[in-house]
């Protein structure tokens, strides 16, 4: 999924959300009363913060396929885990958690990770979202998982979100990955357009996003995933468009490349036909380098080429990335968080941009350590397996806490 100079008025935002967050209210202990939050316009994307939403993590050997913990065994352990950071669990239902074989500092036991399959977990990470102002996720539902069993645990997590939306009056979007699609081996149109209809229940939830008054769909993929062919994504763009859905493309960073007209293969048929692009810019840049790329990259080329086809935009955001444990050959640490600077300055990029709405990636990666949510600081690390922490001196929301500062600030932009 991959792809140190901060200016003062940006350090200085940074640092003042950092601080505010301290005050910002923690979990919501499981035996009392939820809080109640605001509803949201789920009429409109406009002016709003999403966060991609993994969700599929699950406890090993319940027989609920891959975990998303581990790699290569049926439990995470030492020298095969999957992940690079590990989520402070702390006010998670203790019935969703399982131990590890990760030793914590100071006699603290061991680590604890959690299952997505338990409702609490969904639940409390929808809570998180509410408490902290973002509007809500787009839950990833990759193309060849539909298909397989056990399909139940998928929709299970599905429809988790989809309560937790309705609950805490979030919103929320299904966004397909196309990863493990290919065109001739399968009908990739028909797959997804029988997956939603199976799920018209859930897309018919009051929490289900719409826009421009038609529900909305998010595919990922077009120009990354390149084993769907461009022909294919005309099908399925068309298709679902007639079939009434808003369509949303994740596509490659430099997708107004492929724009050339009569180049056989390129993706620019099927860009053209969105409702709305998404480059997807993770692992494009650094701390070095983002200013280059946003007012070079997303001010000018990606604001011309959407402004000359009337398509709409939302913007890419992420806190850093480290992919280690998973992948042998990743760098530990590739793209540094530098104490949260590095989100600061993409929010204030993005909202200073105005896109239709701004999408976190994510909200619970922490396979590749791009997680915004709660995850263990430094100090507090496993001693016998090497892992990222966010810095100590850091609260523990302080990435959400920056998210939903951002959802406001763009919020009263489209006001």
């Amino acid at each position: 999924m991959f792809q140190t100079r901060t200016s003062s008025i940006l350090q200085f935002a940074a640092i003042t959300v950092l601080l505010e967050c301290a005050l910002c209210a923690g979990p919501l202990p499981r035996n009392v009363e939820p809080r109640q939050f605001p509803t949201i316009d789920r009429s409109t994307l406009n002016g709003k913060l999403f966060a991609g939403y993994q969700g599929w993590f699950r406890k090993p050997g319940e027989g609920n396929g891959n975990s998303h913990w581990t790699t290569d065994l049926p439990t995470p352990e030492v020298g095969h885990v999957g992940v690079d950071m590990i989520p402070d669990v702390s006010g998670y239902p203790p019935e969703c958690l399982f131990d590890t074989s990760f030793t914590l500092p100071d006699g603290a036991g061991a680590a604890q990770f959690y299952s997505n399959d338990c409702e609490g977990v969904v639940d409390l990470h929808f809570e998180m979202m509410a408490a902290h102002g973002i509007d809500g996720a787009f839950v990833q539902r990759f193309y060849f998982y539909p298909s397989e069993e056990p399909r139940g645990g998928w929709n299970r997590v599905l429809r988790h979100a989809q309560a937790a939306a309705e609950k805490y009056g979030r919103g929320f979007v299904i966004e397909y990955d196309l990863n493990g699609a290919s065109t001739g081996t399968s009908n990739v149109t028909a797959t997804i357009l029988a997956d939603l209809a199976d799920l018209a229940d859930v897309t018919s939830s009051p929490a289900y996003m719409r826009h421009g008054g038609k529900p909305v769909l998010e595919i990922w993929g077009f120009g990354i995933v390149t084993s769907v062919t461009a022909d294919d994504g005309v099908a399925i763009v068309t298709a679902l468009k007639q079939a009434g859905w808003y369509v949303i493309l994740g596509v490659q960073q430099a997708w107004h490349a492929e724009l050339v007209e009569n180049q056989p293969g390129r993706y620019g048929p099927v860009y053209r036909l969105a409702d709305m692009l998404q480059p997807w810019t993770v692992g494009a840049y650094g701390m070095d380098n983002y200013d280059d790329f946003h007012d070079g990259r997303q001010a000018v080329e990606d604001a011309t080429a959407l402004a000359d086809l009337a398509i709409e935009s939302s913007i890419v955001v992420w806190p850093g990335g480290s992919n280690s444990n998973a992948n042998p050959s990743g760098i530990f640490d590739q793209f540094p968080r530098w104490n949260g600077s590095f989100y600061a300055r993409q929010l204030n990029g993005a909202v200073g941009l105005r896109p239709s709405f701004i999408f976190g990636a994510m909200f619970d990666e922490v396979n590749e350590a791009t997680s915004i949510y709660p995850v263990l600081k430094r100090s507090a690390l496993p001693t016998n397996q090497r892992f990222l922490g966010v810095d100590d001196d850091m609260p523990p929301d302080a990435y959400l806490t920056m998210a939903g500062d951002a959802a406001r600030r763009l919020a009263a932009a489209w006001a």
